[in-house]
């Protein structure tokens, strides 16, 4: 799940942050998925149907779960439990009527397959505008989830946050919750 020791790299690198961030994301869009800018606007995460988890020894033990809703399931829970990392996510952000989907990976903080809301307007360069907009708002929302990670990741507050996060890995997935149900 996540390390109490960072892991500092051969070259001083950090590649412990992303898997961290994605990490606390994916507890924190479960706990709070509600993100305010400054200006009181609301963002809204959620995770979607893609996440990768690696463990110590890289593709040997690599997991990807996809679709419905992975992070529910028992085995998300299960990697995390195993001392995997989530490396990779699938991710949905909200603002408005505004959705925007896009696969996060965590070591180099990359985007791939940014889906952004259909561009509205009368001419094409309305629509090219609105598409810039639409990027810029995806920007700063993303920017947005990693300076609030990044504030409680180098304050006092972060072990008590570690703790939770450890427990809600620790904890019955949705699913894990649902099967005496089913039973």
């Amino acid at each position: 799940m996540i390390a109490r020791t960072p892991v500092v790299d051969d070259l001083g690198g950090v590649e412990y942050l992303g898997p961290e961030f994605l990490t606390w994301l994916w507890w924190r869009a479960e706990a709070d998925p509600c993100f305010k800018h400054a200006d009181g606007t609301e963002v809204f995460v959620h995770f979607d149907e893609h996440l990768e988890f690696r463990g110590e020894r890289a593709a040997a033990r690599r997991a990807v779960l996809r679709a419905g809703m992975p992070g529910a399931s028992m085995e998300a829970r299960a990697a995390l439990r195993s001392g995997k990392s989530l490396v990779a996510a699938r991710i949905l952000m909200a603002r408005g009527e505004d959705e925007m989907r896009f696969t996060l990976r965590a070591e180099t903080l990359s985007v791939s397959g940014l889906k952004l809301p259909t561009p509205q307007g009368e001419t094409r360069e309305d629509r090219l505008l609105a598409c810039l907009d639409a990027q810029e708002q995806f920007l700063e929302d993303l920017d947005l989830c990693l300076a609030t990670f990044l504030r409680v990741r180098c304050s006092t507050r972060w072990d008590g946050e570690l703790e939770a996060i450890r427990a809600w890995g620790e904890s019955p997935s949705p699913d894990e919750r649902m099967q005496p149900a089913l039973a």
